[in-house]
C-alpha cells in the first residue's frame, strides 16, 4: 500500500527517536550507535536545508520541462492539451515510483515532494477536460488523488489538502441546498467530524498503522480544530454575514447565538479536561490553542474598553493554566508526567522500550558465576568438599 519499504521506514523512525533520546541524554552515544547499526535504513533522506534546496531545484527543472512541452503542443491542441496534461501527470507518478523511490531510495528528500506535487497538479488539472466543468466531479477527483498521495507516500501536505477538500465538500453540499439548511451547517460539521476524530484517535493506537502515524495525527488534530471552529461564535457569525449575505444590525444576533456562546467557552475546557484525564497530548495542545482563540472571541464582542487589560488578563489565565498543569503533573499520574509533555512529540508514540534492550549491550544484569569446586559423588550425594 505504501510506496516505501515498511521495514526501512520503521527503522528510520526508531533511529530518529533514538537520536532524540540521545539528545535528551536518555541514552549514551555508544547506545545510539548500536541502535542505528542494528536498524539500518538506507534511504536518501538529507537534512531540512538540503531538502528545501532540492525541492526548489526540482521544481525549476520540472517547470523548464513542462514549459518546453507546452510550447511544442499548445497551439495545435486547444483544450485537448488537458488530456496530455492528465497523462503527463500519471507519467510523473510512475517516474517518481520507479526512478526515485525504487531505484534511488529517496524518502522525503525534497525531490520526492516536488515531483509528487507536480504530478498531483497536472493530473487534477488535466481532469478538468474529462469533468466538463462539473465542480463536484473535479473536487471528488482531487480528493481521491490527495488521499492516494497521503496513503501511498505518507505525505502530510497531501493529507492537509485532502482534509480541506473533504470539509469543503461537506460545507458546499449543504450550502448549495440553500434555505434553512444553510443555518445548520455548523451543527452538521460537528456531527460529521466528531466521530471522525474518534476514528482517527483509535487508528493512531494501531501498531499496524505506525508508519502512517503522522498522517493520522494530522487528521485527528484538524478534526478537533474543525469541531471547535464550527462551534465558535466569531467564526459562525462572520461566515453567516459573508457567505449568506446577512447584515446583522446592532442589537440583533445570529440564529442560535446562545448555543455558539456556550460552545465557544465549553469546547476548549472539554478538550483540556479529557486531554489531562486520558493522557492525550494532542488534546492538551489543541485545547490551549483554541482556549486562546476563545479569549479573543469574547474580547472581540464583549470588550471592557481596555484591550491591553483584557489581553493581559487572558495571557495571565493561560500562564496560570500552564503552571497549574506543570505543577499537577510534577508527580506521576497514571504514568503521565510533565516530562512526557516536554519531551514527547505530537503523537506521544515512542517505540517500545524492549527494542532498546534488544539492541544495546551493557544493559544486562551483572551476575556472579557460581561454580562447584571439586564435589565428589559416588551416588546421589556430594562430598564435604563441595
Amino acid at each position: 500500500m505504501i510506496a516505501y519499504d515498511k521495514t526501512k521506514l520503521l527503522n528510520l523512525q526508531l533511529v530518529k527517536e533514538a537520536k532524540q533520546w540521545h539528545k535528551d541524554e536518555f541514552i549514551q552515544e555508544e547506545q545510539y550507535t548500536a541502535i542505528a547499526q542494528a536498524h539500518p535504513a538506507n534511504f536518501y533522506h538529507p537534512n531540512l536545508i538540503i531538502r528545501i534546496l532540492l525541492f526548489i531545484a526540482t521544481l525549476i527543472a520540472l517547470g523548464g520541462i513542462t514549459g518546453l512541452v507546452a510550447l511544442i503542443f499548445l497551439d495545435g491542441m486547444g483544450d485537448r492539451i488537458l488530456v496530455l496534461a492528465f497523462f503527463y501527470g500519471l507519467a510523473c507518478f510512475a517516474g517518481l515510483e520507479i526512478i526515485f523511490i525504487k531505484e534511488n531510495n529517496h524518502y522525503k528528500s525534497g525531490v520526492n515532494e516536488a515531483i509528487l506535487y507536480h504530478s498531483i497538479g497536472w493530473t487534477v488539472g488535466g481532469f478538468i477536460y474529462f469533468a466538463e466543468g462539473n465542480e463536484y466531479g473535479i473536487l471528488f477527483f482531487a480528493l481521491l488523488v490527495l488521499i492516494f498521495a497521503s496513503i501511498r507516500y505518507a505525505d502530510l501536505i497531501s493529507t492537509i489538502g485532502a482534509f480541506a477538500i473533504f470539509a469543503y465538500l461537506i460545507f458546499k453540499s449543504f450550502y448549495d441546498i440553500g434555505g434553512i439548511i444553510q443555518f445548520v451547517i455548523p451543527f452538521v460539521l460537528i456531527i460529521v467530524f466528531t466521530p471522525l476524530y474518534f476514528l482517527f484517535h483509535h487508528l493512531r493506537k494501531s501498531r499496524e498503522l505506525q508508519i502512517w502515524n503522522n498522517v493520522i495525527l494530522i487528521n485527528e488534530s484538524l478534526s478537533l480544530l474543525v469541531i471547535y471552529a464550527a462551534g465558535n461564535y466569531f467564526v459562525v457569525r462572520n461566515a453567516t454575514e459573508s457567505l449568506l449575505g446577512i447584515h446583522i444590525e446592532e442589537g440583533h444576533d445570529i440564529p442560535y447565538a446562545f448555543v455558539f456562546y456556550i460552545l465557544t467557552g465549553l469546547i476548549p475546557i472539554i478538550y483540556l479536561y479529557f486531554g489531562i484525564r486520558n493522557k492525550d497530548i494532542v488534546l492538551i495542545r489543541v485545547s490551549l490553542v483554541v482556549l486562546a482563540f476563545s479569549a479573543f472571541t469574547f474580547k472581540y464582542y464583549f470588550s471592557l474598553g481596555h484591550p491591553e487589560i483584557t489581553l493581559t488578563l487572558a495571557g495571565a489565565v493561560l500562564i496560570v493554566v500552564a503552571l497549574a498543569l506543570f505543577r499537577y503533573l510534577r508527580t506521576m499520574r497514571n504514568g503521565f508526567t510533565r516530562e512526557n509533555i516536554i519531551k514527547e512529540k505530537w503523537a506521544s508514540a515512542n517505540p517500545e522500550a524492549f527494542i532498546i534492550s534488544q539492541t544495546l549491550g551493557g544493559n544486562k544484569m551483572a551476575t556472579e558465576e557460581v561454580m562447584g569446586g571439586g564435589g565428589v559423588s559416588t551416588g546421589g550425594g556430594s562430598s564435604d568438599t563441595f
